[in-house]
Formats: C-alpha cells, sequence, structure tokens
C-alpha cells in the first residue's frame, strides 16, 4: 500500500482541488480511495472537478469541515487529501435528506454500501454536522452494518457560521446528507478521549426534545444551569457554557460530552447534539493540560494496536480550539510525538466525533478520536 497526504492552500477552488491532488498522485499513484477534507470558503463541485481532473476510477469521500490539522499545524483554509493506493478494496456512497430520518437514512446508506461486497473493515463517516440526530443516523448505519466494522469520522462544518455544510463523493456534492466510505484490506485502530471530569452533584434532564433542552432539575435549564456553573447572564454564558459542558457516564463511567451552544429566549439550552429527556449527567470541568493528555494516551491507544502503522487520520473538536486558544498547537505536536513521524498525517477540525471504546459507534462532542491504518497483513 501507498499513502499520500498532500494540502494546497491555492484560493481557486477547482485549482486548489487540482493541485492537491496531483501532490497526492505524484506519491501514490492512481489511489483506490481519496479521503478530501476542505474549508468553507471553498466551492465543493469545483474542488471535485479539479481532484477528477487528475484521478479516473478513484472513490472519492470527503466533506467541509472547520478548519485542517496536518503535520505543519492548524489551518483555517485549504484543501487536504490523504490518498490511498493498493490491494484493497473501497466503495462510497451519500444519502440526503438526512435530517427528515435519521435512523433510516444510516439504514440505507448500509445497504447501498454492503451491495458492493464489502461485508467487513472500516467505515469513515462523514455527515452534516447541523442537522439533527447523528447518533440516530449511527444507530441507523450500525443496525445494519454491524460490528464487523470500525467506525470514525465526524460531523461536517464551517468556520463558526452554522450556515451550510457540503458532504460529497466521487459522484456527488449535497448538504443535509452523510457521506461514508467503507473500507476491506486496511486495518484501523481508533483511540477517543477528552479529558473531562464532573463537578458537583449529578443533574437530571427532566424535559429535552431533540437539542433543546427546556428543563434541568425541573427548572428551565438556564437557570438551573447559570446556577450550578456561577454565570450571571445569557452573554457570559457563550464562554463558561463552552467551558463547563454536561457529561453523561456511560456503563464502563467513561462520560459522553455534549457540548451547550446557546441559549433561547425561553430560557431554554441549545445543545450541537441531541440529549434525551429524563437522562442523568453532570457539569463538567478541565484542565488544558489534562485534555492533551487524554489526547495523547488517545493515540497511545490507536498505536499501540498497530505499532507499525502507516498513515493517521485525526477528527478532533472545533470547540477545543477555541478552548485552548494558543495553546491547540501543543495538542497537534503532542500526538504527534505519538504516532510514527515517518506516517503521513491529516485531521479535520469537526462538528461531534464518531468513535468507539468497543464495537459501537458514538456520537461525541469536544473529544479527540486518533485512527491509524495499515495494510492488512495476509
Amino acid at each position: 500500500m501507498k499513502v499520500a497526504i498532500a494540502f494546497s492552500l491555492e484560493t481557486e477552488s477547482e485549482l486548489a482541488g487540482r493541485t492537491a491532488a496531483l501532490s497526492a498522485v505524484e506519491t501514490s499513484g492512481e489511489p483506490r480511495l481519496m479521503i478530501v477534507f476542505i474549508t468553507d470558503e471553498y466551492n465543493p463541485e469545483e474542488v471535485l472537478r479539479g481532484i477528477k481532473s487528475v484521478v479516473n476510477e478513484t472513490k472519492i469521500v470527503g466533506f467541509c469541515c472547520a478548519g485542517i490539522i496536518t503535520n505543519a499545524g492548524i489551518h483555517k483554509q485549504g484543501v487536504g487529501i490523504c490518498a490511498l493506493s493498493g490491494n484493497f478494496s473501497a466503495t462510497t456512497a451519500i444519502q440526503k435528506e438526512l435530517s427528515a430520518n435519521p435512523f433510516a437514512t444510516g439504514e440505507r446508506i448500509a445497504e447501498t454500501l454492503l451491495a458492493s461486497g464489502i461485508k467487513r473493515g472500516t467505515a469513515i463517516v462523514l455527515p452534516d454536522g447541523f442537522q439533527a440526530n447523528l447518533s440516530e443516523m449511527l444507530r441507523g448505519l450500525y443496525n445494519k452494518l454491524g460490528p464487523s466494522f470500525n467506525y470514525i469520522g465526524g460531523g461536517a462544518g464551517d468556520n463558526l457560521k452554522f450556515f451550510k455544510t457540503w458532504q460529497f463523493t466521487e459522484v456527488e456534492v449535497a448538504s443535509d446528507a452523510v457521506a461514508v466510505a467503507l473500507i476491506e484490506g486496511i486495518d484501523f485502530s481508533i483511540g477517543v478521549g477528552h479529558g473531562w471530569y464532573p463537578v458537583g452533584s449529578p443533574v437530571v434532564v427532566t424535559r429535552a426534545k431533540g437539542k433543546i433542552v427546556y428543563e434541568i432539575n425541573a427548572i428551565p435549564a438556564y437557570q438551573a444551569y447559570s446556577k450550578l456553573i456561577g454565570c450571571g447572564s445569557k452573554e457570559e454564558f457563550k464562554v463558561l457554557g463552552m467551558m463547563h459542558p454536561l457529561g453523561f457516564p456511560d456503563i464502563a463511567g467513561r462520560y459522553i460530552i455534549r457540548d451547550p451552544l446557546g441559549v433561547n429566549d425561553d430560557d431554554s439550552i441549545t445543545f450541537v447534539t441531541e440529549i434525551p429527556s429524563h437522562s442523568v449527567g453532570s457539569i463538567m470541568d478541565c484542565e488544558i493540560d489534562e485534555l492533551i493528555d487524554t489526547a495523547v494516551l488517545a493515540a497511545k491507544g490507536a498505536v499501540s494496536q498497530l505499532p507499525d502503522h502507516e498513515f493517521s487520520l485525526v477528527f478532533d473538536c472545533i470547540s477545543r480550539v477555541l478552548l485552548f486558544g494558543n495553546r491547540f498547537p501543543e495538542e497537534i505536536a503532542a500526538l504527534q510525538t505519538v504516532i510514527d513521524s515517518k506516517a503521513p498525517f491529516l485531521g479535520a477540525l469537526t462538528f461531534g466525533e464518531i468513535g468507539s471504546y468497543g464495537s459501537v459507534p458514538l456520537l461525541h462532542n469536544k473529544t479527540t478520536v486518533v485512527s491509524v491504518g495499515r495494510k492488512t497483513l495476509a
């Protein structure tokens, strides 16, 4: 297997796609699969046209994201490509109207992918990060694909404009969609970590619908939340809420993070991801050093399973960048001390991260998902 990571800073969309693709193909040869990350300044159809002017039969899966991570650091603008060539199988599919019925959308795209004949391997899942109930989409996807696949990916987003995102394959560009690649013949290992810890007494989400939480501990959500974090105004909540998300424990005692996005006029709170009514969680806190250390542990977990990995893909939450400020490069540098320096490296800043502690895919917030890959050994 040959792997190439290429990145273009060209500002014109088609030229950026073509330049990155040419650079990748110089190393990888004609790829079987390209994983493509673009930032929201680009026209995705034109980027795709530029890429396809270079490759012919290559499968492509991609999305727009809030930033791209390379060995050189974080880029708020650019086109990044991970090109994979060699003796493995890959197929792609895209399913639109994700928000209409997320569970059914997950099932439909899984059925389309399974028609390729691939029965095991890894699913790279790139949904629209702004649409409703991505957890339901993952449940539908898993209901059809099952535990024979690993699951990695993240939600498409923009640079905090919350306007529109794009998902694409070699066939089509869409919004309010999910794009997925299935890969067989490449081993992936995955590490997941966030570094947040619970403080104070547990809270009960007494009324919620979708991404909106109306009541916590039987009083309006903002009133309850603001008291718990010492917040004096809705404007202040924009900062303190980001620093103190909710966490919900799983059976193993790990916490799934759910990130508040903003306060509404009726004192309800909109979250990045859905929260069920009657769920019990905790206000979370963090230390920047602990967040970095936990990201390193996630990387070590992935690398320990595949120490001879040939490339790495990272999906990191955009809110971690906001929280870290000018310290975010420390996290990237720390990850690179664990990942083989000779292995090509590409990452995306996402709105929701997809990874699993076992076989079942979960949607995370404020989390780092690190995956490393290697050609399956015969």
